[in-house]
């Protein structure tokens, strides 16, 4: 479980790196340039958001299934949580 984790935070923090120009030219040389990475504070928000994203999901699907009713209350939790995750996606490209 430890493992999946440590995977999952490394694919977040490598889908919200910023990789700008290989190298950019001040006065007489040219500096290279590695990746800007993000915060770690980003990256466990983001994994939060995809956890607590699944969970809804998973008990979306479950009142689906089970009660054949779909919930107001858990649509607009998933849609305000995917809109949290595209907000820090833009944000960052942008």
């Amino acid at each position: 479980m430890k493992r999946l984790a440590e995977r999952l935070l490394a694919w977040i923090r490598s889908s919200l790196a910023y990789w700008p120009e290989p190298a950019y030219f001040t006065g007489k040389k040219v500096e290279r340039v590695g990746p800007l990475w993000p915060s770690k504070r980003l990256v466990y928000a983001t994994a939060a958001c995809f956890v607590a994203l699944l969970a809804l999901s998973t008990a979306l699907i479950l009142c689906v299934v089970l009660l054949g009713q779909v919930p107001s209350e858990l649509v607009s939790a998933i849609v305000s949580l995917a809109s949290t995750l595209a907000g820090i996606y833009v944000g960052r490209r942008w």
